[in-house]
């Protein structure tokens, strides 16, 4: 499926969304062709790295079957923003092929964590080279990550690219059960080692961010 995500900034530890549950749900329905779910997403307070605030406040995710519908929600913000607090502000807009590399039977249980980590490519790498490489040669080592229930990549369709460069090649998320989890993972030699070791050759150095944060699913896909 294609999903369209709306990165989301305002006061650090403010909730971005004014409305949950059923109510956010009537509001985006009306807003958007082909809509088939759509996830809250809010930063946690707690992060891996407890000096660092984290970029962005949540991001809304919306999932639909058709490219073209997902490219169109990218048009309409002002859709979105009757979901959102008054502080919030649509700080990046990226859509793409959302693909699950692992996944266990944990995912299903819920009550977990994700960690977003948007980036860019390489530039000496073509759009074709550097999805073709971060899906069948990074994604294997990726979805051995310590103590990760789930790993999906969103991949940029071409037409993201025909107007110019989108705010990003790629966004990783990584699902672990809880924050504790998650800063084991980020300090085990697998991710500083395997992983980071093998990003040097695709993703542009300094431009991978990170933060953690917990799904609302309003409407699943």
């Amino acid at each position: 499926m294609f999903r369209t995500s709306f990165f989301l900034a305002g006061a650090h530890g403010s909730d971005p969304f004014c409305s949950r549950g059923q109510a956010a749900a009537e509001s985006i329905s009306e807003g958007y062709n082909g809509l088939a779910g759509y996830t809250q997403t809010r930063t946690l307070g707690e992060q891996v790295d407890p000096s660092s605030e984290p970029p962005f406040t949540g991001v809304a995710e919306l999932w639909f079957a058709r490219e073209e519908d997902a490219l169109d929600a990218e048009l309409r913000e002002d859709s979105l923003r009757p979901l959102l607090a008054s502080e919030s502000a649509i700080a990046q807009v990226s859509t793409g092929d959302a693909r699950t590399v692992m996944r266990l039977p944990r995912f299903y249980e819920g009550g977990l964590i994700k960690g977003v980590f948007p980036f860019r490519r390489q530039q000496r790498l073509s759009v074709e080279a550097f999805q073709r490489y971060w899906w069948l040669e990074h994604g294997p080592i990726a979805a051995l990550t310590e103590g990760a229930v789930c790993y999906t990549q969103c991949h940029p369709p071409a037409a993201c690219y025909s107007n110019g460069q989108p705010p990003f090649d790629g966004i990783t998320e990584l699902y672990w059960p809880d924050v504790a989890a998650a800063r084991s993972a980020m300090s085990s030699r697998q991710m500083i080692e395997d992983q980071a070791t093998d990003a040097q050759n695709f993703a542009e150095p300094g431009s991978v961010i990170l933060f953690l944060a917990e799904e609302e699913i309003v409407i699943p896909a």
